[in-house]
C-alpha cells in the first residue's frame, strides 16, 4: 500500500494522520481506560463487587497498559505501527464485547487487562507517527491535536452511559461495553484505512 501523500488533498497527508491519530486516542484511552470510572457503580451493583475487587479492576487495567508500552516498541518495529495500532483496537473492542457478557469479577478482571494492553500498545505508536509525518518545529502543535481526543472521548461517555443506565436499568453497563466496543472497532477499521507509517519522502514539511 502506497504511503504518498494523495495528490487531490489540499493539504499535507500528516493531518489525516493527526486526525486519524486522535481517533485511536479517543478509542484507546478515552474509552479504553477513562470510561471505566462512569461503568463501574453499576457493574459493581450487578456482579456483587466489593471496593477492594473494583480497585484491583482498575489496576489490573494498569499493569496491561505498563505491559504494552514496555513491549510495543518492539512490536511496532517487526510490523509496524500502523499495524500493531489496528490490532490493539480490535483487542480493545474485542474485550470490551466480552465483558458486556462477563458474570464474575475474575472475567471483569482477566479482560479489563487485555484492554489495558490494547490502549498501551494503540496509545505509544501513535504518539511514534508523529514523530515520523511531522517536523520538529510543528510537532508538538500536532501532539496536541491527537492527544484532546481522549478529552472527546470523556465528554461523549459522560453523556452517553448516564443516559444508556437510565434508559435500560441495572444492566445497562453491559448495552454500554457493547456501544463503545462498537465506536473502537470502526475507529480500527478507520485507522486500517487511513493510517501510514511514514511519508514517502519528507521534502514538503507539512505546515499547511
Amino acid at each position: 500500500m502506497s504511503e504518498s501523500k494523495p495528490s487531490r488533498l489540499p493539504f499535507h497527508y500528516a493531518w489525516v494522520i493527526v486526525f486519524t491519530g486522535m481517533l485511536c486516542i479517543f478509542a484507546c484511552l478515552g474509552f479504553g481506560r477513562f470510561a471505566l470510572g462512569m461503568l463501574l457503580p453499576s457493574m459493581a451493583s450487578t456482579l456483587g463487587l466489593s471496593y477492594s475487587q473494583i480497585g484491583f479492576i482498575s489496576t489490573g487495567n494498569f499493569l496491561g497498559y505498563l505491559a504494552s508500552v514496555l513491549l510495543c516498541g518492539h512490536f511496532a518495529r517487526r510490523i509496524g505501527s500502523r499495524r500493531l495500532i489496528v490490532i490493539a483496537l480490535v483487542l480493545i473492542g474485542a474485550s470490551m464485547a466480552i465483558i458486556s457478557r462477563a458474570q464474575s469479577f475474575g472475567t471483569v478482571l482477566i479482560l479489563y487487562m487485555i484492554t489495558g494492553m490494547g490502549s498501551g500498545a494503540a496509545n505509544v505508536p501513535v504518539m511514534g507517527l508523529i514523530t515520523a509525518w511531522f517536523d520538529r518545529a510543528i510537532r508538538g502543535r500536532a501532539a496536541g491535536f491527537v492527544v484532546i481526543g481522549s478529552g472527546f472521548a470523556i465528554i461523549i461517555s459522560g453523556k452517553l452511559i448516564p443516559y444508556v443506565n437510565a434508559r435500560v436499568g441495572p444492566e445497562g453497563w453491559r448495552v454500554n461495553w457493547l456501544i463503545l466496543a462498537g465506536i473502537v472497532a470502526a475507529i480500527a477499521a478507520i485507522g486500517h484505512l487511513f493510517l501510514r507509517n511514514r511519508p514517502r519522502t519528507r521534502d514538503c514539511c507539512p505546515w499547511q
